[in-house]
């Protein structure tokens, strides 16, 4: 069995970066006793950030190495079987995916994201975990979309290949701001688990108080797609009621766009911008972002990271891997209007 995890930099748990590892250890837990004549094994895996190569490092700094003292259970990279490359006539983005075997091959998967804000898709959960079954220049290929939604529409083209058996979420200090790597902790002390991916992930938003989940285009792809549920009344909710879920002032990741009419979101694209931007009092000039970067807008020729706004796509991958957060989220001046900040 394998538990695919969100192990996204070897940050510890307490930053809210990756799923607890206490909640691994509870689900590995809960497998071997259920296992009947204790012939199964465990595998905690993921691919982590494009640059953190040292899985011994990822593994010893977000608490994950210490469940391979468990009986039955091992720790490691998920990408350790190399890869195989699928196509699909179901791709709406990507051509094709290289995806790790040993997620393709698991006898059964569960999916253990964290709860988090992110600065590009608007919310991390079930669907956009999966998105790191994918190798490197699979996910860099995504990110070269030039749209939110086109992004939306390769995550779930990632997803589409091999969705998990079930789904359980770290709740219990979500993250909130501008994630997956930067924003704040949030307690909220919910363990959130289905079936289905898109009927956890709208829950999942409802208590980051999106009164409409498929106003998010990662939610929207997925409905379009028939990944799972296109409304409220088709999931069965059970240990609380809807309108408990709202973790109350949970604060969102910076996009503008949220702000805006539904109907006028798309037009509005183009002119309403999240851009990365440099904190050069941050900045150690680790040049991970040049190494991030999926289109090659980063230059070394000084002594601080340069931007090429005209090769930059605004994914934001350098602020994602940023390992101290010198690649902050900026809005254009119009972006401020609409959503009443200036950053």
């Amino acid at each position: 069995m394998l538990i695919k995890t969100n192990a996204l930099s070897p940050s510890p748990p307490e930053t809210a970066v990756t799923t607890h590892p206490k909640i691994i250890e509870g689900i590995a837990r809960e497998v071997m006793a259920r296992a009947s004549g204790g012939n199964v094994s465990v595998r905690v895996a993921d691919n982590p950030g494009y640059v953190f190569t040292d899985s011994d490092q990822l593994f010893r700094e977000t608490g994950l190495a210490g469940l391979a003292a468990l009986p039955g259970v091992c720790v490691g990279p998920l990408s350790d079987l190399g890869t195989r490359l699928i196509s699909n006539d179901g791709f709406r983005v990507l051509r094709d995916a290289r995806i790790s075997a040993r997620y393709l091959d698991a006898a059964y998967c569960i999916n253990a994201p964290k709860l988090k804000t992110h600065v590009e898709t608007e919310m991390s959960g079930c669907i956009k975990n999966i998105f790191g079954s994918a190798d490197t220049e699979t996910r860099k290929k995504a990110h070269r979309s030039s749209s939110q939604a086109r992004l939306a529409d390769a995550i779930v083209d990632i997803f589409s290949v091999r969705p998990p058996e079930f789904n359980i979420v770290d709740a219990v200090v979500g993250m909130e701001g501008d994630g997956p790597s930067h924003g704040t902790p949030r307690q909220i002390g919910l363990i959130i688990a289905g079936q289905n991916a898109l009927a956890v992930d709208w829950v999942l938003c409802r208590v980051m108080c999106y009164s409409d989940p498929a106003s998010i285009p990662l939610m929207r792809a997925a409905i379009d797609r028939g990944v799972g549920p296109a409304s409220e009344s088709e999931i069965a909710l059970n240990g609380a009621d809807w309108d408990e879920l709202p973790a109350a002032g949970f604060r969102k990741s910076t996009g503008a766009l949220r702000a805006l009419p539904t109907f006028i979101r798309g037009l509005a694209h183009g002119l309403v911008k999240i851009t990365p931007g440099l904190d050069e009092a941050l900045c150690v000039s680790c040049w991970v972002c040049k190494e991030v970067c999926p289109v090659d807008a980063i230059s070394d020729a000084g002594r601080y990271p340069l931007i090429d706004r005209k090769k930059c796509v605004r994914c934001l991958c350098c602020h994602e891997m940023c390992p101290t957060g010198a690649m902050a989220v900026r809005n254009n001046v119009l972006a401020s209007l609409v959503s009443g900040t200036r950053r």
